[in-house]
C-alpha cells in the first residue's frame, strides 16, 4: 500500500467518520459478513426489517396510513413479504403529487436530505431521505466497490455525466480532501469533445488509478476513441465499474478488449443508490438484499420466462418511505446460487436505461443522461420530456406539460438549449399527451440517430 493510501484508510477515514458521527464502518463490517448468509437467513432479515418500516410508515406518514387503511392492510399482522401484495405499487407520479404527505412527521426537517432526478424516463422527481441512510448507502457502495478490487484509500477515476454529483467549484479544503482522502479524479463526461477525450487520456496516464467508475456509454465512447485513433500509450486499470446506463454485450466486449481488464456492471438509481452489482463471477448482479426488498411484477397473463417490472422497497428510508416503488425498468431474477458463495440474490436488467449521446452544431457530444436533471427537472411545468435528434443542428423536444406549463417554461427551455447546445442549435417543442415506450416497456429520455464518433475523430 502506498503511503497516501495508508494515511487515507487508517488515519483520515477514522477521523472523518468520527467527525461526521457516521456508523458506516460498523455497517460495512455487517455487510461484509451478511453477504455470505444463506438465502433463508437473508429473507428472514428482510421480513423483520420490512415489518419495522411498515409499522413506522403507518404511524408517521399520512400517505401510507390512509393507503393501508383503504386496502385493508395491517402492518402489525404482516407475516410475509407476500402479504404486502395487497398494497398497490407507487410510481413517480405518486411522489410528485404526495411527497409532503409521504414524509415521516416524527423526523425533523433538518434530518432530511432533499434529492432529485430527471430520470432516464424524462420525468422530473423530487424526494427525501433521512441523513442516517447516507451512511448506510455509503457502506453498501464500499462493499460493492471492493468486489472490483478497490478499497478505502485507493485511487479511483470517475467518468461521470451528472454535474449534480460533481458539485460546485471545489474550495482549497475540498481539493485537499480529494487529493489525500477521497483520492478521486472526476472527469466530466456531460459534454465531450475530441480534445476532451485526449485530455482524459493524459490525466489518467498521470493519475494511474486501479479502478474506473463510469457511465456505461461514456466508458464505451472513450474506449472507441482510443481504438479508432490508434492511441496505445493510455492507462489500463485493473477493473472498470460501469453504471447509470444500460451496458450492452458489444459495449462490454470492446471496453474489456481495449483496457484488458474485466468490467463490473452495476445497477442503481438516485432514489435507492446501488441496487445490484456484479461480483467476480459476472453471472448476474447481486442485490443489496440487506437494505432493499426487490420484487419483479409480471403481467398476470404473461409467461413465467418473460421479464417483469422492477419494484423496490427501501427498508431503511424512514424519512420518506418508498414502499413498493415501481421503477421504469424491466428485470428478472437469476435462479440458483452463485459460484462466489454469496447468498445475495441476483438480478438481470432487461431493457434498462438507455440514454443516447446528443451532438451540438460545433461537434461537441452531450451525454443524454446528464440532461435528465439540468434540462428536464429544472424546467417548470414539464411532467415528462424526450429529446430526438436526427441532424446535428436540429432537435425535437417532446414535452408532456402539466398545469404549470406556460410562457416561462418555454423561456427556460430556450435558455437550456442555448446553455447545452450553443446559440445556433435549432429546435421545436412538441406538446404531447404522452410519450410512448419502447417494445421493452422503456421510456427513452433521448434518441439520437447520429454516431457521436463521427464528430470526435
Amino acid at each position: 500500500m502506498d503511503p497516501t493510501a495508508y494515511l487515507a484508510k487508517y488515519i483520515l477515514d477514522p477521523i472523518a467518520t468520527s467527525r461526521d458521527r457516521s456508523n458506516r464502518p460498523s455497517i460495512l463490517a455487517e455487510l461484509e459478513a451478511s453477504q455470505f448468509y444463506t438465502p433463508d437467513r437473508l429473507q428472514s432479515m428482510q421480513r423483520e426489517r420490512l415489518k419495522t418500516l411498515l409499522v413506522h410508515a403507518d404511524a408517521n406518514c399520512p400517505f401510507y396510513r390512509e393507503r393501508f387503511e383503504r386496502f385493508g392492510f395491517n402492518p402489525e399482522e404482516c407475516q410475509s413479504i407476500d402479504d404486502l401484495a395487497v398494497v398497490p405499487v407507487i410510481r413517480k407520479a405518486d411522489i410528485q403529487q404526495h411527497a409532503d404527505r409521504m414524509k415521516a412527521q416524527n423526523i425533523p426537517t433538518d434530518r432530511l436530505v432533499v434529492n432529485q432526478t430527471g430520470g432516464s424516463t424524462g420525468a422530473p422527481l423530487r424526494f427525501y431521505h433521512d441523513i442516517d441512510l447516507l451512511h448506510r448507502r455509503q457502506a453498501a457502495t464500499y462493499r460493492h466497490d471492493r468486489w472490483a478490487g478497490w478499497d478505502i484509500g485507493q485511487k479511483m477515476a470517475v467518468l461521470w455525466g451528472n454535474r449534480v454529483d460533481m458539485g460546485t467549484e471545489p474550495s482549497l479544503r475540498s481539493r485537499l480532501r480529494t487529493r489525500l482522502y477521497d483520492r478521486r479524479m472526476i472527469l466530466d463526461t456531460s459534454n465531450i469533445s475530441r480534445d476532451k477525450l485526449a485530455d482524459f487520456a493524459d490525466q489518467l496516464r498521470s493519475f494511474r488509478p486501479p479502478v474506473y467508475l463510469a457511465y456505461a456509454n461514456s466508458m464505451f465512447l472513450y474506449a472507441r476513441f482510443l481504438r479508432e485513433n490508434r492511441i496505445t500509450d493510455y492507462h489500463r486499470p485493473h477493473a472498470i465499474i460501469t453504471s447509470a446506463e444500460l451496458l450492452t454485450s458489444d459495449q462490454r466486449a470492446l471496453i474489456e478488449d481495449v483496457f484488458a481488464c474485466r468490467v463490473f456492471n452495476r445497477y442503481g438509481c438516485r432514489e435507492h443508490s446501488i441496487i445490484a452489482s456484479e461480483c467476480a463471477e459476472h453471472s448476474g448482479m447481486h442485490m443489496v438484499a440487506e437494505h432493499l426488498l426487490v420484487e419483479i411484477l409480471k403481467p398476470a397473463d404473461g409467461s413465467p420466462d418473460i421479464p417483469g417490472r422492477i419494484v423496490i422497497t427501501d427498508l431503511f428510508n424512514f424519512g420518506m418511505p418508498l414502499i413498493r416503488y415501481q421503477i421504469e425498468d424491466l428485470g428478472e431474477f437469476v435462479p440458483g446460487s452463485c459460484a462466489c458463495g454469496r447468498g445475495l440474490p441476483r438480478l438481470n436488467i432487461v431493457g434498462g436505461r438507455v440514454t443516447d449521446f446528443l451532438v451540438t452544431p460545433d461537434s461537441r457530444v452531450i451525454s443524454g443522461a446528464s440532461m435528465t436533471i439540468y434540462f428536464v427537472a429544472t424546467v417548470p411545468g414539464v411532467a415528462q420530456a424526450q429529446i430526438i435528434q436526427k441532424t446535428r443542428d436540429h432537435l425535437i423536444l417532446k414535452v408532456v406539460p402539466n398545469n404549470k406549463f406556460d410562457d416561462n417554461s418555454l423561456r427556460v427551455i430556450a435558455e437550456k438549449v442555448r446553455e447545452f447546445f450553443g446559440p445556433t442549435m435549432k429546435y421545436e417543442v412538441e406538446k404531447v399527451v404522452s410519450i410512448p415506450s419502447t417494445a421493452s416497456g422503456k421510456h427513452l429520455f433521448s434518441i439520437c440517430e447520429l454516431d457521436p464518433m463521427e464528430f470526435l475523430t
